[in-house]
């Protein structure tokens, strides 16, 4: 089995700072909606004294819990997720650059905190045009995902670690499809690239 290991896919032109306020309720959507079937439904999140227990999602973390620091200038941790081709098949993804070796991704909030507003800190500039990647089957991809956000002085009201913490899952930007580019990516339905639930504290 061939292994592909990125770093984190942020380039200087991939991934940029963004001041403002998000509401990510969501998946990471790539031109089209996530309408899950039965079939497609992802495992139900249960808590154990307030942690996730680990389940089978098709996205792994490295721990279900993790801790924000505190940084010069911002408040920061990193989730590594990977995903395993398990499907007998390729399965495609949607770039950002030429030169990223790993998919788009995003961080929303799940199970109970999911109508809580989230902040982070980084949003896709990409380039359009950009060949899809693929993932063959057997082989996986590894992200290092940051998780928190630099301070945000002219917000109002002010940014609190409560907005950054709380129960949270990573999506990748998988296709159904392969396409003539990252743009024309039919995302498969989130319970097919999301990750297990995971616990962000300070």
């Amino acid at each position: 089995m061939k292994v592909v290991r990125t770093g984190s896919t942020m380039t200087p032109h991939s991934i940029v700072r963004s001041f403002s306020f998000a509401l990510l309720a969501g998946a990471l959507g790539i031109g089209c909606s996530d309408a899950a079937t039965p079939t497609e439904v992802a495992p139900q999140l249960v808590l154990q004294d307030g942690i996730p227990v680990r389940d089978a999602s098709a996205i792994q973390t490295d721990s279900t819990v993790y801790r924000l620091v505190r940084l010069p200038g911002e408040y920061r941790t990193y989730v590594t997720a990977t995903y395993r081709n398990t499907t007998g098949g390729a399965v495609h993804y949607a770039r950002c650059g030429t030169n990223s070796t790993g998919p788009m991704f995003g961080v929303v909030r799940t199970g109970p905190d999911s109508t809580r507003l989230y902040m982070q800190d980084i949003a896709w500039a990409c380039v359009g045009g950009v060949p899809m990647g693929t993932i063959a089957n057997g082989e996986s991809v590894t992200i290092r995902v940051p998780v928190g956000s630099s301070d945000q002085p002219r917000m109002q009201p002010a940014l609190k670690p409560d907005d950054l913490v709380g129960l949270l899952r990573v999506y990748f930007g998988l296709c159904k499809a392969k396409a003539p580019d990252s743009d024309s990516c039919d995302a498969l339905p989130a319970a097919q690239r999301q990750s297990n639930a995971f616990l962000v504290t300070y």
